[in-house]
């Protein structure tokens, strides 16, 4: 699911006309529906050298697009030519189809990454705080930006009361 939405933006990116030297990495939200029970998962990280353009992104994302039981999210960093995959089971097939592009694809490390559940609930509590102390920011930050600008109004008042006595003597 997560690799045909990037596949989806990637698309809409690349029919927009966008420069292949934007940086192409996507973020996703915690999938928590997708850690297995025990909160761990695996990173692999691939190099893929030849891999320049948005539309040699887009080849190694449809090469992914099969196994999207396999994966659970993607990330692609144009710039620097890595991959990121973050799965739960091996992964020698994606390899092996990442290796079929040409692109010298190479897997650099596969490392345990763990995930608990309680981060995506934990979030999801720490965005309506962290709205609310946006507001009380914005009210904090906005009283000395109103005192700031009364008191330019103030010193303008008085400077064009200043020129009317003027012309009027």
């Amino acid at each position: 699911m997560a690799l045909e939405q990037q596949e989806q933006q990637i698309t809409q990116h690349a029919n927009q006309g966008t420069h292949s030297g934007e940086k192409s990495q996507a973020s996703f939200q915690s999938q928590a529906g997708f850690i297995a029970a025990n909160g761990s998962m695996n990173v692999s990280f691939y190099y893929i050298p030849h891999m320049s353009s948005v539309v040699e992104a887009t080849r190694v994302r449809k090469a992914l697009v099969p196994f999207v039981d396999l994966l659970v999210e993607h990330s692609i960093d144009l710039d620097a030519r890595h991959l990121t995959l973050y799965h739960h089971l091996p992964i020698d097939e994606v390899t092996a189809a990442l290796q079929r592009l040409s692109l010298g694809a190479e897997l650099q490390q596969t490392m345990s990454h763990y995930e608990p559940v309680e981060i995506s609930t934990f979030n999801k509590q720490e965005k309506t705080d962290s709205s609310s102390q946006n507001k009380t920011f914005t009210e904090n930050q906005l009283n000395p930006i109103q005192q700031f600008l009364y008191a330019a109004l103030e010193k303008l008042r008085r400077w064009i009361k200043v020129l009317q006595g003027k012309k009027d003597q």
